[in-house]
């Protein structure tokens, strides 16, 4: 039978900094106990760390470790959450990945998006062990595919969290055939703006 939240409080069992209903061996009603008062903080539906300790982007990747398979890459809305942190894509839904021309779509994993496209070796990075889109091509993608609004949001999220919008815009400049690029090149201004505060969305 699983520990009750005061079994647990009185004999805190020893545990990685990523925490889970499975690794303190809870239910899921005293682990819904423990993120409602506030002893973890959730950074998405069964993955947390203690309360204050600061999530980073290695903490966040690794709740998609399991979620996403080999020879995909982590990109748009979820690749901004893992960079930029703030609450993850919402309303829950699929994680967005991306694959290349020539390797097979994935199979069988209903809790993905998978969209086919073109990714040069500098476009990717490793965030732990996850690959997820680079700040960069992250950026180039939200402000090419994303809705007005959500775009505008996640560029200032991007922005704010140290990625390098002006280099994004750069290569949109450069690359021939990228479709909508004017839009988003426009979008990025924007965004740069706003984080500047300059502007408002």
């Amino acid at each position: 039978m699983p520990p009750t939240l005061s079994e647990l409080l009185r004999h805190p069992p020893e545990v990685g900094r990523m925490l889970s209903p499975a690794s303190l061996g809870c239910s899921r009603v005293t682990w819904q106990v423990l993120c409602r008062d506030g002893a973890v903080v959730e950074l998405r539906p069964g993955f947390a760390l203690l309360a204050g300790v600061t999530p980073t982007p290695a903490d966040r990747a690794q709740t998609l470790v399991g979620a996403v398979p080999a020879g995909v890459v982590v990109a748009r809305a979820w690749a901004v959450w893992i960079h930029a942190g703030g609450p993850p894509p919402t309303p829950p839904r699929r994680v967005g990945v991306v694959y290349r021309p020539g390797t097979s779509r994935p199979r069988s994993m209903p809790g993905l998006e998978p969209v086919q496209t073109s990714l040069r070796p500098w476009d990717v990075v490793l965030v732990g062990d996850l690959p997820v889109t680079s700040p960069v091509r992250t950026a180039m993608d939200v402000a090419t595919w994303s809705t007005g609004a959500e775009a505008a949001r996640d560029l200032v999220r991007l922005r704010t969290s140290g990625a390098d919008l002006l280099a994004g815009m750069a290569e949109l400049r450069r690359v021939t055939g990228w479709r909508g690029s004017l839009q988003a090149v426009r979008r990025i201004e924007a965004a740069t703006l706003v984080a500047l505060g300059t502007s408002d969305v």
